[in-house]
């Protein structure tokens, strides 16, 4: 490599850092996630068995579980995917109706309705997560953009979302696939709490 392309490559990365460094922290109200993981899952009992053969045909995207190596930006991925995740399943849970009856959700609807208050107000409260990780930004020196979390929500997301979709809108058969959304937002608040949990604000609630 000649010594121009080094220092091109080397003004590119510098121009990277700064852009990085520069770009307005948004954190996820800690106590607030952990509250929407803990009623999402007092919502019901477990996973029910007759379900598990559509779980296996609805797969939740891991690769949107792996973040960045750096911790800066392993802490905006992983707040992005907290943030598409319970914004598209309130989506669902606003655009179609939960089964009741024999074939339905043995739901708590009480306990439904504060949960979708909470996680309601939780993106509604914190839109600058989605915002400031999709910002594009043109950096000078190499022309080069960047573009935060672009693609995460239609390239990762929005096939299993569709998935989802399909089997909450069948007439029969429409109840595993609220256990397999609620089951999935379980797993996916647990392990950012878990293993990203100083990527929370836990100062205040909100």
């Amino acid at each position: 490599m000649s010594p121009s392309s080094v220092l091109f490559f080397l003004l590119q990365l510098c121009c990277l850092q700064m852009m990085l460094v520069s770009m307005p922290t948004c954190k996820l109200p800690g106590k607030v996630v952990k509250k929407t993981h803990d009623l999402l899952h007092d919502l019901g009992g477990q996973f029910p068995a007759h379900c598990l053969e559509d779980n296996s045909s609805i797969h939740f995207p891991d690769s949107v579980l792996s973040a960045p190596s750096t911790r800066h930006n392993q802490c905006r991925w992983m707040s992005l995917v907290v943030y598409e995740c319970l914004q598209r399943a309130g989506l669902i849970f606003a655009d179609y109706e939960l089964p009741e009856g024999e074939d339905g959700v043995s739901w708590s609807m009480l306990k439904l309705d504060h949960y979708l208050n909470v996680q309601d107000r939780l993106v509604e409260d914190h839109r600058c997560v989605s915002t400031n990780t999709r910002t594009r930004t043109k950096c000078r020196l190499g022309q080069t953009k960047l573009d935060w979390g672009f693609g995460l929500a239609s390239g990762a997301l929005s096939p299993y979302f569709s998935n989802v979709t399909t089997v909450v809108d069948q007439q029969v058969g429409s109840a595993c696939g609220w256990e397999i959304l609620r089951s999935d937002l379980l797993r996916v608040l647990r392990i950012a709490l878990v293993n990203n949990r100083g990527c929370f604000n836990w100062t205040r609630a909100h």
